[in-house]
């Protein structure tokens, strides 16, 4: 799945609004990309478009599955945690990471991995959240806070 977050990548720093699928994975073949890398990184993208979670209880508690256990490292869970006790996230937004996390299929989630991904989310959160995605970014793109 490592392929598949390159592919993520190289998009957000080359795809154009105005760009449609097909331009995009024509694109994605041409620069060397595999055909099924390529769909399984759309299928991902397209996971930014399930409904709206209902927001939980501050005083609430996550149980993790084992599955989630298993792939979301000690570290993961323990940041995520942290996140949402000083506010930084919510439960639907920490339930939209896990999910995103998950849908990468790694085998262990490091805290590099949580941290571009909880990113995608907040770029992609209608929220009040959003708004310090660009508190996130220099003026090259770059990302300038852990």
């Amino acid at each position: 799945m490592e392929d598949v977050i390159d592919i993520i990548s190289y998009l957000l720093d080359h795809l154009d609004e105005d760009d449609n699928d097909d331009m995009v994975e024509e694109h994605l073949r041409a620069v060397g990309f595999a055909d099924g890398d390529i769909q399984r990184a759309l299928d991902w993208m397209e996971g930014f478009a399930v409904e709206e979670q209902e927001a939980t209880s501050p005083r609430s508690l996550r149980a993790y599955h084992p599955y989630e256990q298993q792939s979301l490292s000690v570290a993961a869970r323990g940041q995520l945690h942290d996140w949402e006790r000083l506010g930084v996230i919510n439960g639907a937004m920490r339930e939209r990471i896990i999910d995103r996390l998950l849908a990468l299929e790694l085998d262990d989630t490091d805290l590099e991995t949580l941290d571009w991904v909880t990113f995608m989310v907040m770029a992609n959160d209608p929220g009040p959240e959003a708004f310090w995605v660009d508190a996130l970014l220099g003026n090259d793109g770059a990302r300038i806070l852990h």
